[in-house]
This record gives C-alpha cells, structure tokens and sequence, in this order.
C-alpha cells in the first residue's frame, strides 16, 4: 500500500508540473494575441474576429491529434473535447484582443444559446434576444459584435423566419461562420408518467423533430408552441405558480435541452425523443464582415430573376457549369410580388474565388438577375 501511494503521489506532481506548463503556455499564447490585437487596432477597421483563422487552428490540431494518437499507438483524445480546449483558450485570448458580446435567441439554456458558447466559449459577453429579429437589430447597431441564429435542421429543414430575415434585409450583415450542432430532445414535466400527459409545450422546430415519438407514446396530447424551449419551461412554472388558469401545469410537458432542468422546476421523464438520433441543426453567425479564405469555405446567397420558363435553371447553371457544387437551395416568397420568390443558396468555395466570383457575376449580368451575398465563411463539423 504504501509503495502504491507513493507512485500515484510522484505521478500527481508530475501531473502538477505538467499543469504548470501548460499554465504558462496559455500566457505565453495569450500575450502573443494581445500582440496580435495590437497590430489590428494600429492598422484600423480590422477584424478582431477571424473565422477562417480560428477554423484553421482547429483543423490543424485535430489533424495533429490524430497523427500522435496513430504514431504513438495510443487512445486518440476525442475531437469534441479537443476542440472544446481550443475552443476556451482561443475565446479567452480574444478576449484580450477585444471584448465582445454576442446575441441569441434566448432566454439562457436555449440550443442557440448552446451554439453560441460552443462557437464563442464561456468568456464573451451573452445578450438573449426575445425573437430573431431582436439578433440581427443587435448585430445591425452594434449593441452586439455578433450574432447567432438557427437556419436549418436536418431533418425538418428551413428555419424560415431566418431565411425572411435575410432576404427582407438591407442592411450590412454578413454571415462570417457557421455551426453545426447535435441536437438531443428530452421530455420534462411535473406529471409522474406519460398517461398524465394531455399537453405538450416547445418551440415549432423540436415539436417537429420529435412528431414520430409524439404520435407513438403521446397520441391525444395537445401540442402547444412557445417562442424557444425555455419560454416553454416557463410557461408551465408560471402556471404552477400562479395556481389557476386554462393551463393545468401538473399535465403539462415540455420537449428542450437537458438546460430545462437548471431553468426550471420540471423533473425529467424521458432522454432522446428526438426521431433521428444524429439529429443536427445548423447555426449561422452573423456580423458586420464576414471571413476571409480558409481553403474550405461555402458561400451563402440570395437570388432572383425573372419569372420565366428555365428562370431556375438559368440561375443554377452559372454553378454547374464551372463545377460549383450546391449544399443547399431553399425558395421563399419575395413578399414583393404575387406567387415571386427568392432562393437561398450554399455554394462550394469562397466568394473571392475565381469561378463562385465568375458564376455570381454571370447571374447579376442577366436580364432581371439579383444576386446578394450574404457572406463567405469557413465549412463547420457537426459537434
């Protein structure tokens, strides 16, 4: 016993020393990038913020990563934990650059909110926005440096009130990043089981990705939507508080984050309701700029033109004929003019490209052609 005590106390100092170390690399690393902010601040109208810089960090210590891990024939560090480290020490030393504050749809705990800590990490100043809207008023004021909003769903798709958002825009936002997160749904109520569930309360997007268990385990519930999956909680505490009223918050259910049971009083019922497991939404995050090249990057566009036989196939083929491959196209009406629409597309390659540059100025020279860029950004991994 006493030979067992005294390796693990050389091997908690050597751990120590380790700890050390590395303390004093993330100060080295942090002076460095307040060198860094410097040189911006004495050049002026520099971003501070850099997407594709930080997205190439990320890439190239996941790679080196997995390289240790192969040569060393040991356990690889998992990339989610890897790029949360990251994550944390390259936000704290931003930090030091320029303060910044970031707005979401809140209120705290929600998915955006998730999104935004994942991509900015725990030091940033965090604004919740009662509605979408609110973000982009933040973003356009400059009350937030930047923005986080949801846009699509694997599995349910548009985020319509974002893409309207966009297209109604004339303003100076730009998209500069994107995230992709795992979305897990959990089922939480004061009720003891599912028999004394009769409504189910969430934001439109998680009652959608959850239909299938919904129809399966909660056939006759009401379904109820709220602004976010917080407001949902809410909702039924405030019911419960109140004592009286249409709603009977003792048959009340709610669908949101793990997050619901530190923003309320609900009780757990049931994990991973959600009928894709590998369920993912993505994220955009909107500023002022958006990224310069990282050498794996999309663009994001909006687009019109006249209302004519082949008018889509017209636009599309400015990309397909130089080899641009579309990660996506969503249509929504323009609001301007009866059964006119405007498309939402992602593009392979950066707008500074030679072909996207190419292909976007064919569009724009067609007769009736409209084409916006909402912003260039570096491609994201699901998290």
């Amino acid at each position: 016993m006493a030979d067992l005590e005294k390796k693990l106390d050389a091997l908690r100092q050597a751990i120590d020393a380790v700890d050390d170390e590395l303390l004093d690399l993330i100060r080295k690393r942090a002076r460095l990038a307040g060198q860094v902010g410097e040189a911006k601040q004495n050049r002026g109208n520099v971003p501070f913020y850099v997407p594709s810089r930080e997205a190439s960090i990320i890439r190239r210590i996941l790679k080196r990563n997995a390289e240790a891990a192969a040569d060393s024939h040991e356990t690889k560090i998992p990339d989610a934990s890897i790029h949360g480290i990251y994550r944390e020490i390259i936000g704290a030393c931003l930090a030091l650059e320029h303060p910044m504050t970031i707005a979401y749809l809140g209120p705290d705990g929600t998915f955006s909110h998730t999104a935004a800590t994942r991509q900015f990490g725990s030091t940033p100043n965090y604004m919740a926005c009662a509605s979408l809207e609110m973000v982009f008023d933040e973003v356009e004021s400059g009350r937030a440096t930047y923005g986080v909003v949801p846009v699509e769903n694997a599995f349910e798709g548009a985020v319509t009130p974002t893409l309207d958002l966009f297209a109604d825009m004339e303003r100076d936002i730009y998209i500069c990043a994107e995230i992709q997160l795992s979305i897990h749904h959990h089922l939480f109520s004061y009720a003891a089981s599912l028999d004394e569930i009769d409504v189910v309360i969430s934001h439109p997007q998680p009652l959608g990705q959850c239909s299938k268990w919904l129809a399966s385990h909660l056939p006759q519930a009401q379904l109820m939507e709220s602004s976010s999956t917080i407001r949902a909680a809410q909702i039924v505490d405030e019911a419960k508080a109140s004592g009286s009223g249409a709603l009977d918050w003792q048959r009340c259910a709610v669908i949101g984050p793990y997050a619901v049971v530190d923003q309320s009083g609900l009780q757990l019922i049931q994990r991973n309701i959600e009928d894709f497991h590998d369920n993912t939404t993505r994220f955009l995050v909107i500023g002022q700029h958006d990224s310069p090249p990282s050498g794996e990057d999309k663009t994001s566009l909006v687009m019109s033109i006249k209302d004519e036989p082949g008018a889509l196939h017209n636009l599309i083929a400015a990309f397909a004929e130089r080899g641009i491959g579309l990660s996506r196209i969503e249509s929504r009406p323009s609001k301007k003019k009866l059964w006119e629409y405007v498309f939402f597309v992602d593009v392979a390659g950066h707008r500074d490209d030679a072909a996207v540059a190419a292909a976007i100025a064919e569009i724009q020279d067609k007769p009736g052609g409209f084409i916006k860029i909402l912003g260039s950004y570096p491609v994201s991994k699901p998290l």
